[in-house]
């Protein structure tokens, strides 16, 4: 459950750049606030389908440690690409531009 739920997190936080959150920077420093950061509230989250796949059937020394924001890599550009082939339109800037989400 700890994994599944830092998997969880990691897809939310990359959601969350990859649609809504805009942090503007001038000059090095952040010009935006928290609350127009544009990140999700909790009604704002897709079910996730968490599926792991153990490779090893030893026991590992006390079991899985963690896999952090490990699942927040890949998870904006599988975004990006579904837009894509949905809409053939290549998006070059996070957070996406012309998708139904707003911050």
């Amino acid at each position: 459950m700890n994994v599944e739920g830092q998997v969880e997190g990691g897809v939310v936080m990359s959601l969350g750049y990859a649609l809504t959150e805009d942090y503007v920077m001038n000059d090095g420093y952040l010009k935006s606030k928290f609350g127009t950061l544009g990140l999700w509230k909790a009604q704002m989250i897709p079910e996730i389908d968490v599926r792991l796949i153990e490779k090893n059937p030893k026991e590992l020394a006390f079991g899985a440690k963690g896999i952090g924001e490990i699942s927040s890599i890949p998870t904006a550009a599988a975004v990006n690409a579904a837009y894509r082939n949905a809409d053939g339109v290549l998006r070059k800037e996070l957070p996406l531009k012309q998708t139904p989400y707003k911050k």
